[in-house]
Order: C-alpha cells, then sequence, then structure tokens
C-alpha cells in the first residue's frame, strides 16, 4: 500500500504538470486516472523496482570482487616474490582441471583472467564449463577449486 501512495503522487504531480491548472474537478478526475494507470501498470512498476534492486546487488558485488580481486593479487605477489627470493625455490607445480557452476561466456573468462591475474596460477586452457590452472603450489590447487571468484561471479549472474 505504501507504493501505491508514491506512486500516485508522482502520477498526480505529472497530471498536474500536463493539465496546467488546479481545481476540484482536474484533481478528481486526475486521482482516478492516476489510480487506473496504476492499476493497469502495477505489474510492471514493480518489476522496474525489483531490476533496480538487482543492478544496485549486482554494482555491489561487482565492487566486492574487485576489492577481493585487487588484494588476492596484492597477497599472491608477496607469496610468489617470497618463493622467488628464497635460496630453496620451495616449488611443486600442479595442473588442475577446475569445473565452473557459472554459465554466461563473459563471466567464465572473466574467472580464467582472474586466475591468471593472481600470482602463482595461469588458466592454460578454457573448454565449456573446464578450465585448466597451472598453480605454482600445491598449496594454491585448494585456493582455485574453492574459487573466491566463482562464488561472487555466481552471485552476479543470478
Amino acid at each position: 500500500m505504501h507504493n501505491l501512495h508514491r506512486y500516485i503522487v508522482i502520477f498526480m504531480l505529472f497530471w498536474i504538470i500536463l493539465t496546467e491548472k488546479i481545481n476540484a474537478e482536474i484533481i478528481i478526475i486526475g486521482l482516478l486516472i492516476c489510480m487506473f494507470v496504476y492499476y493497469l501498470n502495477q505489474h510492471s512498476i514493480f518489476s522496474l523496482v525489483r531490476k533496480e534492486t538487482k543492478r544496485q546487488e549486482k554494482i555491489y558485488y561487482w565492487c566486492i570482487y574487485l576489492l577481493i580481486l585487487i588484494k588476492e593479487i596484492v597477497l599472491a605477489n608477496f607469496e610468489v616474490a617470497k618463493i622467488v627470493l628464497s635460496p630453496r625455490m620451495k616449488i611443486s607445480p600442479e595442473i588442475v582441471q577446475f569445473h565452473t557452476k557459472l554459465c554466461s561466456d563473459i563471466h567464465k573468462t572473466i574467472l580464467a583472467n582472474s586466475i591468471t591475474l593472481t600470482p602463482g596460477t595461469l588458466t592454460v586452457l578454457m573448454e565449456e564449463n573446464t578450465l585448466t590452472v597451472h598453480c605454482l603450489k600445491k598449496d594454491y590447487v585448494e585456493a582455485v577449486l574453492d574459487s573466491k571468484f566463482e562464488k561472487i561471479l555466481l552471485k552476479i549472474e543470478e
């Protein structure tokens, strides 16, 4: 009911702007027309509100995604630098196949590129829902299989 009042007020303001006059007759006719227009369009109005809410959620998740990506890149850079600069290069290369639940090709590509951007991991091949990833250390395999990136992209894809 709260939305009804808001939309009727918006419609009435628009009605008054269109009629350029204010008197009792115009207000009553306008109110009846605005309620009729609201009744006919309430389904589409509410779907627009839901779409706007979804858009805001997606923007929120994209921001979270970028922050996590930057954090992971910085942390991985330090980890890889530590490995490379140590006298005993403690690496245990591993190639793992990772099956993604993402549907969109663009989101799969973003996931593959995010994995590649994170030092210590490299997406070697992307076929359908399978990504083949080279990890510098076996420890990185778990992070690839339980990908933070994929979880956020799945929320964006909803």
